[in-house]
């Protein structure tokens, strides 16, 4: 049987991880606000056809977790860090990588804090947008 609180939590944690209000988040995959509301409120269960606008509206997002909560909570199944201690750990295994040493970079303060997002761009032209969870 599936557990609705904890659908709608991870419902709302997809709603957070882009920042967006429910009503921005509403607009986004095509529902009415009030929709939203009453999902966000535990007065309507939500959907399949619910979910499946999530998950076509952000294709990062993992089928299977968003119903059952298995798995990784994104499709490639690549982690969204989440504390600084891993951020801090993304981020340098990425300078290691980046050919432009620390020196090019104007200002030090700048290095030393986490990334806003980090977009992955795929050879077919399409792309994967993840905002770490603050």
């Amino acid at each position: 049987m599936l557990n609705n609180t904890a659908i709608v939590s991870r419902i709302e944690e997809v709603r957070k991880n882009h920042q967006l209000t429910a009503a921005s988040f509403a607009t986004k995959i095509g529902v009415q606000r009030s929709a939203i509301s009453h999902i966000l409120s535990g007065r309507n269960k939500p959907s399949l056809e619910f979910l499946m606008k999530i998950h076509d509206s952000f294709d990062e997002v993992n089928l299977e977790w968003l119903i059952l909560g298995k798995s990784s909570p994104l499709s490639n199944n690549l982690e969204i860090p989440a504390n600084h201690t891993e951020i801090n750990q993304l981020t340098n295994v990425l300078d290691n990588m980046l050919p432009v040493s620390k020196s090019d970079i104007s200002n030090e303060s700048e290095s030393a804090e986490a990334p806003k997002e980090i977009i992955y761009l795929y050879e077919n032209g399409k792309f994967d947008r993840f905002t770490p969870k603050k």
